[in-house]
């Protein structure tokens, strides 16, 4: 990861397509799984800046949900947009 100065608390909930696979690798020092009874996984981070994390959320595009930090969410989303309303 590439420090940016500033610790973020980030949690991601996995869709179950994906959540066996994500919770199968070693990502990063902080990463805690949760395994959901709907086949989900909740995972936390604790990471320096949002950037780098926010690039590796968005190659699973709509298989995983921003559920913290409130920025983060706000950042995928504007991106999301961004992507739509490129193809228009």
């Amino acid at each position: 990861m590439i420090p940016e100065g500033r610790i973020y608390n980030v949690k991601l909930r996995f869709m179950p397509m994906v959540a066996e696979n994500v919770a199968e690798v070693y990502w990063h020092d902080t990463q805690k799984f949760k395994r959901q009874e709907n086949g989900s996984v909740i995972a936390e981070f604790r990471v320096d800046g949002l950037n780098e994390i926010a690039w590796w959320i968005l190659g699973y595009g709509d298989q995983v949900e921003v559920l913290a930090p409130k920025k983060l969410r706000k950042k995928i989303a504007q991106v999301a947009a961004n992507v739509n309303s490129i193809n228009r």
